[in-house]
C-alpha cells in the first residue's frame, strides 16, 4: 500500500511543459507556450512560464503538445481487465476509448465500470449501451426476427436501466445477425429512450456495401423520429459498385441533415480494409446461395482480398486469402466461404468469435473525403491485440499520411477531430481541449516525424513520434514507454447521477 501511495504522489507531481507547439483542441492555429499541470488538470496556458518549487519540468523543445486523443469507437474493452496497461491504444496518443459498439456492449455496465474503478486501467472509458445486447437480454437467441411488443418493452426498460450507469447512448450493429432483423421502428423506439438522457445514437450501419447509401437514410430515419443526434461509425463505400461516390454524394446528406435539424456526425478509420466476420459479406444472410456468395466475393474485391484473421477450425488458415483458402481445399472460393460460414455457425450470437476476416474492399479517394470532412471524427474500430493493424497505428496513421505527407487536412484540423469535436460530441465539458482548468489528458508528438508503423504482419507495432502521453496529470507513456502507471477512469454521460 504504501509503494501504491508512492506512486500516486510522484504521478500527480505538478508539470511543468515548456517550449510547446501547442494545437489547444478548438482547430485554431497553433501557438508557442508552456502549459502548467497541478495535480489532474491545467493550471495555466501562457508563452513564458517560469518553474514553480517543486515543479517537474519537461522541455519539448518545440515539439507539439495536443489533446489527448478520443476514440470514437473502440473494441479496447475486451479484455482490458487483463491488460490495464492498454499499450497499444495509449501509444498512439489515444486517452479516452468509447466502446460498447457495434451494438455490443459490457452487461450490466454498472458492474463493469465498478471493476474498472475499482482496477483502473491507464486510459479513461466510456460506454454506449449496445442494442445487440439488450437484444439477447430480451428476446435469447431467437434473433432471426423482429421484437415483439413485450420485448421491446423489456429491451426499453433494460436500456433506461443501462443508462442510468452513465452510457452515452445506444449503439447498434444493424449488419450482423443479432440486430439484422430489427426493424427501424424497434430501432426508433430504443433510440428516444436514450434521447431522454441526452444521449446519442451511433450505428454499424444495416449495409456497408452495395445498399450503403439506403442505410444511411436509414439513419437519418432514426434522427428525425427519434430527435436524437446520430453518427456513422466507421462511416465507408464498402464494395466496388459503390466505390467514388463519397464526393458526389455525401454531402446531399449532410445538408438534408442540416435542413432537417438533424445531428449528423460520422467517424472513421484510416484505412481502405476492415476487419470483421466474413459473414457481413452477404447483405441478406442468404449465404449458401452460390449466386449471391460469387457476387458479395466479388463486389468485395474477390477472393484475393478477402483473408482470415483468424478461423478456430483450422487455426494455421489464419493469414491466408479466401483464394488460397479455397486452392488448399481444392474447391471454388465460394464453396470455400459457404464452409467457412458452415463450420462456425456456433459464433453467432456468442461471446466469442470463431472467424474474422481482414477485407480490402475500400477506394482511397473515398476514404480521404471522409477523413477531411468537418463533421466526421477519428476512430480506430480496433481491439488491444487485434489482427488489424488499425488496433496500434489509427491515429498517427492519420496525422503522419494523411495531414503530413498527402495534406487532406490541416494539421489543427486533425487535431480538433480527434479531442474537442468528440469531447463535445460525448458532451465531455472539461476535456478535448488544452486550457486552464481543464482535465490535463495530453500527447506530446513531432509532427515531423509521427506515423504508423503497425502492419497486418506485426499489428501491434508501436508507432513513429509520439514520446509522450498523460492521463489526467500522469504520464502513461514516456520517452515511447509505457510507464505503469494507470491513472485511467470511467468517463459518465453528463445525465448520470450517482
Amino acid at each position: 500500500t504504501a509503494g501504491l501511495l508512492l506512486i500516486g504522489v510522484n504521478a500527480y507531481a505538478d508539470v511543468l511543459i515548456r517550449h510547446v507547439t501547442v494545437y489547444d483542441g478548438t482547430g485554431a492555429p497553433p501557438v508557442a507556450a508552456d502549459v502548467r499541470i497541478q495535480g489532474d488538470r491545467i493550471a495555466a496556458v501562457a508563452p513564458h512560464l517560469e518553474p514553480l518549487p517543486g515543479e517537474t519540468v519537461r522541455d519539448a523543445h518545440g515539439l507539439a503538445l495536443a489533446p489527448g486523443f478520443i476514440d470514437m469507437h473502440s473494441h479496447g474493452n475486451g479484455g482490458l481487465l487483463e491488460d490495464l496497461d492498454a499499450a497499444t491504444v495509449s501509444r498512439q496518443g489515444v486517452t479516452t476509448i468509447v466502446v460498447g459498439q457495434d451494438g455490443e456492449s459490457d452487461f450490466p455496465l454498472r458492474d463493469w465500470f465498478g471493476k474498472l474503478t475499482s482496477t483502473p486501467p491507464a486510459i479513461n472509458v466510456a460506454s454506449m449501451v449496445g442494442h445487440a445486447t439488450l437484444r439477447l437480454q430480451a428476446m435469447g437467441k431467437d434473433l432471426y426476427r423482429p421484437s415483439t411488443t413485450q420485448e421491446l418493452a423489456q429491451m426499453k426498460s433494460l436500456l433506461k436501466h443501462e443508462l442510468t450507469a452513465g452510457a452515452f447512448g445506444l449503439s447498434t450493429g444493424l449488419e450482423y445477425e443479432a440486430a439484422h432483423f430489427s426493424t427501424t421502428e424497434e430501432v426508433v423506439e430504443l433510440s428516444k429512450v436514450a434521447a431522454a438522457t441526452g444521449g446519442f445514437y451511433i450505428s454499424h450501419v444495416r449495409d456497408e456495401a452495395n445498399r450503403t447509401f439506403e442505410a444511411f437514410d436509414e439513419v437519418l430515419r432514426i434522427g428525425r423520429e427519434a430527435r436524437i443526434p446520430v453518427q456513422i461509425t466507421h462511416v465507408k463505400l464498402g464494395s466496388t459498385p459503390v466505390w467514388h461516390q463519397a464526393a458526389a454524394r455525401m454531402p446531399a446528406y449532410f445538408e438534408h441533415a442540416r435542413r432537417e435539424r438533424i445531428n449528423l456526425k460520422a467517424d472513421v478509420y484510416p484505412y481502405t480494409f476492415w476487419h470483421s466476420t466474413i459473414r457481413v459479406i452477404v447483405p441478406d444472410r442468404d449465404y449458401f446461395n452460390a449466386e449471391k456468395v460469387a457476387r458479395a466475393i466479388a463486389d468485395n474485391g474477390g477472393a484475393a482480398a478477402i483473408r482470415l484473421g483468424k478461423y478456430t477450425p483450422e487455426p494455421a488458415l489464419a493469414g491466408q486469402t479466401l483464394e488460397q483458402v479455397a486452392a488448399t481445399w481444392q474447391v471454388t472460393p465460394v464453396e470455400a466461404y459457404m464452409r467457412i460460414v458452415k463450420a462456425t455457425e456456433s459464433e453467432v450470437g456468442s461471446d466469442e468469435s470463431m472467424e474474422n476476416v481482414l477485407v480490402t474492399s475500400m477506394s482511397e479517394d473515398d476514404l480521404r473525403w471522409f477523413i477531411a470532412h468537418p463533421d466526421i471524427m477519428f476512430s480506430s474500430d480496433g481491439e488491444l491485440h487485434g489482427t488489424h493493424p488499425r488496433g496500434a497505428g489509427a491515429f498517427p496513421r492519420v496525422l503522419g499520411r494523411y495531414v503530413r505527407e498527402q495534406k487532406v487536412l490541416p494539421l489543427e484540423t486533425a487535431i480538433h477531430k480527434m479531442s474537442g469535436l468528440p469531447a463535445s460530441q460525448l458532451g465531455l465539458k472539461d476535456r478535448g481541449r488544452i486550457a486552464a482548468g481543464y482535465v490535463a489528458d495530453l500527447v506530446v508528438f513531432d509532427p515531423a516525424v509521427v506515423l504508423d508503423q503497425s502492419t497486418v504482419e506485426n499489428p501491434e507495432a508501436p508507432p513513429l513520434g509520439i514520446p509522450d502521453v498523460m492521463v489526467a496529470g500522469e504520464w502513461v507513456v514516456r520517452d515511447g514507454k509505457v510507464t505503469g502507471h494507470r491513472p485511467g477512469r470511467v468517463l459518465r454521460s453528463p445525465a448520470y447521477q450517482p
